[in-house]
């Protein structure tokens, strides 16, 4: 059986249209009406519902193994980057009816940009992510509000899609934590103390100021990003 197949047969399984048809064949009232008019709405957006999980799942098998190509702290450290990622990812996503698109606001304090992943039968899901401006490295407002916007960008892509393969590696092997919280926390203050005596306004970093409980994937994730931070800021003091 064909997709195409498929798809209208899921599609005429139970079919408001043809009751709402009847309902005016029958001289239902405006009340009535209305309600198989709701029914009819409610039925089309779960069909599309269902058909756009279906299309992600089928995205997320035959998603590749991304190629992390740029480099952090040292060669161990890697990812995607933006650019790569979405490169490597349009075969799929066309395959599977998928596309997706950001939208941002930007008030003077803060960026929001909000990932939306949007499927051929309509359904669309959204993941969104905020951060200020980053003016590190001498950046000026044009640059401290682009660098962040791609930063947001590359995030919510990943958490939209599911595609952890593009996050920084913890150890260029498995993601799997074998140290503990404990350990991982001291690891990531190593680090974020030696960024703090490079640039005193990076304290944002700490963990007291994440927004979420930390975790060990959450610690891992920060140090490959903090190991990133330190390189740069490095190399700008060489």
């Amino acid at each position: 059986m064909s997709e195409i197949t498929k798809k209208e047969e899921q599609m005429q399984l139970v079919n408001p249209i043809d009751l709402l048809a009847q309902a005016i064949n029958k001289g239902l009232g405006v009340e009535e009406l209305s309600r198989l008019m709701d029914l009819q709405e409610r039925w089309q957006a779960n069909q599309a519902r269902k058909l756009f999980f279906e299309a992600f799942t089928e995205f997320q098998a035959n998603c590749p193994q991304l190629r992390k190509t740029k480099g952090g702290y040292d060669d161990r450290y890697k990812y995607t980057p933006l650019s790569e990622i979405t490169r490597q990812i349009s075969e799929p996503l066309k395959k599977a009816g998928l596309s997706f698109r950001w939208e941002i606001q930007d008030t003077e304090k803060e960026l929001k940009v909000t990932f939306l992943v949007s499927h051929i039968d309509g359904h669309t899901e959204k993941t969104s992510m905020s951060s200020a401006p980053d003016p590190s490295g001498s950046k000026n407002a044009i640059q401290a509000r682009g660098s962040t916007i791609t930063y947001l960008q590359r995030y919510t892509l990943i958490g939209g899609l599911g595609i952890s393969t593009a996050d920084v590696d913890n150890d260029g092997g498995s993601h799997a934590p074998e140290k503990s919280i404990d350990e991982l926390h001291k690891d990531f203050i190593e680090v974020y103390n030696q960024i703090i005596q490079l640039d005193a306004t990076k304290s944002g970093l700490h963990p007291d100021n994440w927004k979420k409980e930390p975790s060990a994937k959450g610690y891992i994730r920060a140090i490959g990003e903090a190991r990133k931070i330190l390189f740069d800021l490095q190399k700008q003091k060489a």
